[in-house]
């Protein structure tokens, strides 16, 4: 028999009365419960790690524990899928089950965690010393988040965003800067990076051997990158508009004038790729052949639209916004980092915190971590325009304006190199792959298999594979993963020997800036450190 059980509650009938009273909640929850999904076989995943322990198999009363865990999260997982909520709050109750779920796992507790136990004895309590004061640090410096790295593990321009550069441009919202050549000639057509408006720069520009500026620069490109500034209040009030007039728009004129060349690739991630994207449209508007390809690394163009045509209301959207912001006018960058570790709380929130409260331990230092817990804030009519899009799919339709042009993204009829990841949990692979097909141009998919952020950071290593094909995206993303084939090697070898066919030919290399726009402050800037 299922621990779970196949059978409806039932209530005792000696008291008319009170079965009287009971009856039509009993009725419900006999509803409640034969309109959950059936559940399958009990037990953990074999990839759940939490349960790793020999403890869990051989003690009885671990494993009593396990269990019951286990049956009271299919439970909750259950009641969240089940038919009697409606179906456009399934998916905001699914996250919730979800995180109810993953917190009160019994690993999450000393006493139900054998291997905390087994270390704090082994220590004679030393352990335990050490988690209570990880514990303290995380609550008067990180508000409670756990620890994924040592504080101070990285400094920027020392362990991460070392490539050499200098500040050519700099205005209200952004810098421009430009890398060092390392080869005597490089590819005519220059590359510009635009990063996405709620994260900084750096993630192009990791440790030496992660970066892919580093990367780019020693394929003999000429490299720009845009590092946003955290905003201000008086900068609260921008929007879409604003970002891209004084930012990639304002980086193109600066990039072009610099190199003398005609055109420039765009190279967008996440919601950079959006920037790219809609600026190579803003230029098919004006009949401007400004943008030589376009890259889109892990962007979405399109939302799925939801099963029931049931959208989040416009007051939903406002008390997001309200409980994301900080200040007046900004979104708190913190607290959208935050919201992301949420959709996969497991690794991002409740291992660091088992690890340093309950092991003592902290973790090895990580580049990702670093750069993914350095967020910059957003201004709310930003985030709001940003919350619109996704719901009504405003670029998608071709309902957005940018300084009076139409915004088509058909008109991109550039080349396009598109990079998604298999196991991203913040733009399924599906959607990017569904924006790709938006574009009017030729277009080189590429499927990676990690997450959204470890997809971007491919350096060749023998271990390294993607998928691609030839030809037309067909319309299910599905039917082209069964036709792609799968390459070994890093998307980075093969992304800069496709820019490089696109290119034009040698020149001598470029030092950064010019008279116009001489280069000041080396790389990584000042914008980068402001917080």
């Amino acid at each position: 028999m299922s621990p779970c059980g196949t059978e409806p509650y039932a209530y005792d009938d000696e008291d008319h009365a009170t079965a009287g009273r009971w009856a039509k909640p009993a009725r419900t929850l006999r509803s409640v419960w034969r309109d959950m999904p059936k559940p399958g076989p009990l037990g953990p995943d074999t990839t759940d790690r939490r349960f790793a322990d020999p403890a869990w198999s051989s003690d009885a009363r671990y494993r009593l524990m396990l269990y019951g865990y286990l049956a009271w999260r299919r439970l909750v997982m259950s009641a969240a899928e089940a038919s009697y909520l409606p179906a456009h709050r399934r998916q905001q109750a699914e996250f919730l089950a979800q995180n109810l779920t993953e917190a009160l796992a019994p690993t999450n507790t000393l006493g139900g965690n054998p291997a905390a136990l087994r270390r704090a004895a082994l220590t004679r309590g030393a352990s335990l010393v050490s988690g209570t004061g990880n514990f303290l640090d995380d609550l008067v410096h990180r508000h409670g988040r756990p620890a994924k790295m040592p504080p101070d593990s990285y400094r920027l321009g020392e362990n991460l965003a070392t490539t050499p550069g200098r500040v050519v441009y700099r205005n209200g919202l952004m810098e421009v800067l430009q890398y060092e050549p390392c080869t005597a000639q490089v590819h005519q057509v220059p590359l510009l990076l635009i990063p996405a408006w709620v994260n900084k720069y750096y993630i192009y520009d990791l440790a030496p051997g992660r970066s892919l500026v580093e990367w780019a620069v020693r394929a003999g490109f000429t490299v720009f990158t845009i590092s946003l500034r955290d905003p201000g209040p008086d900068q609260a009030a921008f929007t879409l508009e604003e970002y891209v007039e004084q930012g990639p728009l304002r980086a193109m004129d600066v990039v072009r004038e610099i190199t003398q060349s005609p055109q420039v690739h765009l190279v967008g991630v996440c919601a950079g790729g959006l920037l790219a994207a809609a600026l190579a449209a803003w230029h098919a508007a004006g009949d401007q052949p400004s943008v030589a390809t376009v890259t889109l690394l892990m962007s979405a163009l399109v939302y799925p639209e939801p099963s029931t045509g049931e959208k989040p209301s416009a007051a939903e959207m406002r008390l997001l916004t309200r409980l994301l912001s900080k200040r007046e006018g900004l979104v708190d960058g913190r607290r959208i980092s935050l919201l992301f570790d949420l959709l996969r709380p497991r690794d991002t929130i409740w291992q660091p915190m088992v690890a340093g409260w309950l092991l003592g331990e902290r973790p090895q230092p990580f580049d990702i971590w670093a750069w993914s817990e350095d967020a910059i804030d957003v201004p709310q009519a930003l985030f709001s325009q940003s919350l619109h899009m996704a719901v009504e799919n405003t670029l998608a339709r071709g309902r957005l304006r940018i300084k009076g042009r139409p915004i088509d993204l058909s008109s991109v009829t550039q080349d396009a190199f598109v990079v998604a990841a298999l196991r991203d949990h913040i733009v399924p692979w599906e959607t990017v792959y569904n924006s790709a097909r938006l574009l009017g141009g030729d277009v080189s998919f590429h499927l990676v298999p990690s997450g959204h952020v470890g997809s971007l950071i491919s350096p060749p290593r023998p271990t390294a594979v993607y998928r691609t094909s030839h030809g037309a995206l067909p319309a299910d993303p599905e039917n082209w993963s069964a036709g792609s084939s799968e390459r070994h090697g890093s998307w980075w070898t093969a992304w800069t020997g496709w820019l490089a066919l696109r290119s034009g030919p040698r020149v001598p290399s470029r030092a950064p800036g010019n008279v116009r726009y001489p280069a000041t402050d080396p790389a990584p800037g000042r914008y980068v450190r402001s917080r």
